[in-house]
């Protein structure tokens, strides 16, 4: 009985170890903010109007609405996303987007990205808040340099860094 317990406990930490090793992306977060000195509906206006984000994020070369919901965002390397607007919630302040799909790992090296910007008054100003959940490019085991989870929250953190620091330098 006693060789039975330890077969048993040896195939459960095996399988355990396993297991652990065995594993695609993990969800990666990107949470940022900042302070403007400027009106929450001067905010809203600026962040709210389609593809508007081409006029203050130095990232974006060019914005192009496809429709009601999506837009196609150029970066200035050449590259392109589409992103999928799911709410605009004026009684909040808040965005929230999408990009999903074919994403092109030169442009963004991430399989998929849910978003939300909220605007809240603050210290007479506005907060800005830019959060970002998303996977990494390479969803299998053992992805390739450039696909991997440090490059995925390298890059949306420098875009979102990037883009609010420029927000409130053009909005001050």
């Amino acid at each position: 009985m006693k060789l039975i317990s330890t077969i048993t406990t040896a195939l459960l930490t095996a399988t355990i170890a396993i297991t652990a090793q065995a594993h695609g992306p993990t969800p990666r977060k990107t949470d940022e903010s900042v302070l403007i000195k400027t009106s929450p509906e001067a905010m809203w206006k600026k962040l709210s109007a389609a593809c508007n984000i081409a006029t203050w994020h130095p990232d974006v070369a060019k914005c192009e609405i496809i429709n009601d919901t999506q837009h196609k965002i150029t970066l200035k390397n050449g590259k392109s996303i589409t992103e999928e607007i799911d709410e605009i919630a004026e009684a909040d302040l808040t965005i929230s987007y999408r990009l999903e799909g074919d994403i092109d790992v030169e442009a963004l090296p991430i399989s998929s990205l849910n978003g939300r910007i909220r605007l809240k008054a603050e210290d007479g100003g506005v907060r800005v808040t830019w959060i970002a959940r998303y996977y990494r490019a390479f969803t299998g085991n053992e992805p390739p340099e450039g696909q991997d989870d440090e490059a995925a929250q390298t890059a949306i953190d420098q875009f979102v860094k990037t883009g609010l620091a420029n927000l409130a330098a053009t909005s001050q």
